[in-house]
């Protein structure tokens, strides 16, 4: 009991209200689809059609309201894919009277229609159920501009069709001229101008109102001329049912089951594909709409399986295909609804017709029904075509222009086969100018993991330019490996006869294809007589079988692959240094590089008195992380390497650092504990300077104390300036 008080308190009056007055929009335009849809060669099916909207209305009304993420959520039939199935009605009906086969035209084309909304709920579920919410989101905006468009335009030409009782012909205006329809059809232009500003006004009830004052109009205008229904309905003034009723279409459909055309039903194939490419194209846009206005977050995936169930149900009853609807939810949330009960009032109300028959629906003006296509088509191609120009780029706006050009001189099948490939070339030409090289810098500006001495150091700066790299990101495919190689090769031949090596680093590529490593393999040849090293660094497990399957790397290959970039860019380092002249292998002894950065020999005869003389071997460590920072450490010969703890127990590499150097200097300067360790790579030697030799040393040598604080600080504005290089070398 607790429940459903409860239950009921969520309800409010606003819901009722919203979920009575939906109806009046919902069960319009679903007239006026039936209408477009089973016109011509169709019209006496009429009936069926009526019964096949409604229930796709009703059906699809309570399914969303019951499970949406959107408690206000309203579905049903959908005007975009109207203008599909009017396509696919009309070609197969066409093509069934050609043959001279008129008693196979209704059961085979509303059994096409109702397969079609099979259809659409299976694919939409499976979507939903293998998660494909996110990937859908990709599906190119020209593309679904297209459709729209196209869509658009179906529903105009289906407007003035059921408005003039004729297609769109020199004999129509000849005959509007005459004065045949012209009454309908001018009534149905006005009125579908006032629904376009009834739809621009901001209070929910403008358009609702609009409908039953314009309907109320045209039946008193009827009564007062003393025309006879009879008349009226012939005449195109109401809605022409036959005095059946509306028909279940799913019963209708079993008793002429022998009369459906199968192959018909096969060769919609494709009407199938564009049906399912509107349909969830136009959910996506509905949610991505609804979002917006009414501030909530809505899980895709959920609401394409929601779709699919709704389409289901409506198929096996033999209801017409249906979505979300972005106008009349946000109808109801601006009504006020909030609560679930206002979509299944909705969905009561507009399957009530079914039980009721005929009556009410034979009073349905037929100009208000063309007024309503009128209204949609227009604003759609306004949307699509006018606006679009304004606001859509201009290779964009030409993709969807040819699309929708496809589509309406051809059909939608045509336009999905184009829609595919002008995606796929759109793709390849905007990846394809997509700059793979995040960052492109050369050794004199971005160096390796490893402290060298001051001489080596220089020579590393002087002769930089001989080692470049460049930072790859992305996906590399035939189009992108081009440009990659044409920049590569530009770049190179601005050094000159400089360049040692060109690393480039893979970490940040999302993979390669095949037309791209023969592209890399052009770049191996061209680095063979250009006599420089290609390497390789961060290569994922993908990437690098595909480099190996294509002999770019492997036994006999010269291009040299490292596990990351420092590792690479040591090894380049080492190399060209080793090429690098009499000023990079002349190591000075320990005297000669104290000695000058102290500014004189005597200096460092006095500075060994402070010094403590350490030998480490491989695995030592000069000091700990977290140990007390009470001393300064010399560099005099082999390698160390800083390694920093972090909290989750890792040990993380910071630097190498090899020949002469200071160690320890910001623990002794901070007074604070150490921050990282250093350990010991190969037989080492250090002078060890503790603080309270450096204070003592303050108060005997000032001026010594003086010559080694001028020496820390120049090591650190050393090291300070060249990380500065490296951060606006990345920054550009």
């Amino acid at each position: 009991m607790r429940s459903v008080s409860r239950f009921s308190a969520d309800i409010s009056i606003r819901d009722i209200i919203s979920g009575v007055v939906t109806p009046i929009i919902i069960i319009a335009t679903s007239l006026s689809y039936a209408v477009l849809i089973f016109s011509g060669p169709l019209a006496d099916s009429l009936s069926l059609g009526a019964g096949f909207v409604l229930i796709g209305a009703g059906v699809g009304a309570i399914v969303f309201a019951l499970g949406s993420g959107l408690p206000f959520a309203i579905s049903g039939p959908d005007s975009k894919a109207v203008a599909v199935m009017a396509s696919l009605a009309a070609v197969i009906a066409d093509n069934l009277l050609l043959q001279g086969r008129s008693e196979q035209v209704g059961p085979t084309v509303l059994a096409a229609l109702i397969l079609g909304t099979l259809i659409v709920g299976v694919t939409s579920y499976i979507f939903g159920a293998l998660k494909l919410g996110r990937w859908i989101r990709f599906m190119p905006y020209p593309v679904i501009g297209g459709f729209m468009a196209a869509s658009g335009w179906f529903l105009a030409i289906g407007a003035i069709r059921v408005l003039a009782r004729e297609p769109i012909t020199l004999r129509l205006f000849s005959d509007l001229v005459a004065g045949k329809h012209l009454g309908q059809f001018l009534i149905g232009a006005a009125f579908a101008v006032g629904l376009h500003i009834a739809q621009r006004k901001k209070h929910p009830l403008a358009f609702p109102g609009l409908l039953v004052a314009g309907a109320i109009g045209i039946l008193l205008g009827i009564w007062a001329s003393g025309m006879p229904l009879a008349t009226a309905h012939e005449q195109g003034w109401l809605l022409n049912l036959t005095n059946s009723g509306v028909s279940l279409p799913a019963f209708s459909l079993a008793s002429a089951f022998e009369k459906i055309d199968l192959q018909s039903l096969i060769n919609a194939g494709g009407d199938y594909v564009a049906l399912i490419t509107v349909i969830v194209a136009t959910l996506l846009l509905s949610l991505m709409a609804i979002e917006v206005e009414t501030r909530k977050d809505v899980e895709l995936d959920h609401e394409l399986k929601l779709n699919g169930l709704a389409n289901v149900m409506a198929g096996a009853t033999g209801g017409m295909v249906g979505t979300l609807s972005v106008s009349r939810t946000l109808f109801s949330h601006r009504m006020g609804a909030r609560h679930r009960v206002s979509g299944v009032v909705v969905g009561a109300l507009c399957l009530l017709p079914l039980a009721f028959g005929p009556a009410a629906l034979r009073f349905t003006p037929l100009p208000i029904l063309g007024a309503i296509l009128l209204q949609l088509g227009v604003s759609m191609l306004d949307e699509w075509l006018i606006k679009g120009a304004r606001t859509m780029q201009r290779a964009d706006y030409i993709q969807l222009v040819i699309i929708f050009l496809t589509i309406v001189f051809f059909d939608f099948v045509a336009g999905v086969i184009v829609g595919i490939v002008v995606a796929c070339v759109t793709f390849a030409v905007n990846t394809a100018r997509i700059r793979l090289i995040k960052h492109g810098m050369d050794r004199s500006n971005f160096a390796s993991r490893v402290d060298r001495s001051a001489d080596h150091a220089e020579a590393l700066r002087r002769h930089g330019a001989g080692i470049q790299i460049m930072w790859l990101h992305g996906f590399i495919f035939f189009g992108s490996a081009h440009h990659l190689l044409t920049h590569i090769k530009t770049a190179l031949s601005a050094n000159g006869n400089s360049r040692q090596s060109l690393i480039l680093d893979f970490r940040q590529v999302l993979g390669i294809d095949s037309s791209a490593v023969m592209t890399l393999v052009k770049l191996l040849h061209f680095s063979e007589r250009e006599d420089f090293a290609l390497v390789f660094s961060g290569l994922p497990p993908d990437v690098e079988n595909s480099l190996r399957k294509g002999g770019l790397i492997g036994e006999g290959s010269e291009c040299r692959v490292f596990p990351d970039l420092d590792a690479a860019l040591e090894w380049c380092e080492e190399r060209l240094l080793a090429t690098a002249g009499d000023e990079a292998q002349t190591q000075r002894s320990v005297e000669e590089w104290l000695s000058g950065e102290l500014g004189s020999s005597a200096l460092y005869n006095t500075l060994q008195s402070y010094l403590e003389w350490i030998e480490l071997l491989p695995g030592e460590s000069v000091f700990r992380q977290g140990e007390p920072g009470d001393s300064l450490y010399l560099l005099c010969s082999g390698r160390v390497t800083i390694s920093f703890r972090a909290p989750d127990g890792q040990e993380i590499r910071l630097r190498s650092m090899l020949g002469h150097t200071l160690l320890g200097e910001m623990g002794v300067y901070r007074d604070m504990p150490r921050g990282a360790s250093v350990l010991v790579d190969e037989p080492t030697v250090v002078y060890r300077l503790s603080l309270s030799s450096i204070k003592r040393m303050e108060q005997d040598d000032p001026a010594l104390a003086h010559a080694l604080h001028k020496f820390v600080v120049r090591t650190l504005a050393s090291r300070l300036d060249f990380a500065n290089r490296e951060v606006a070398g990345l920054q550009r």
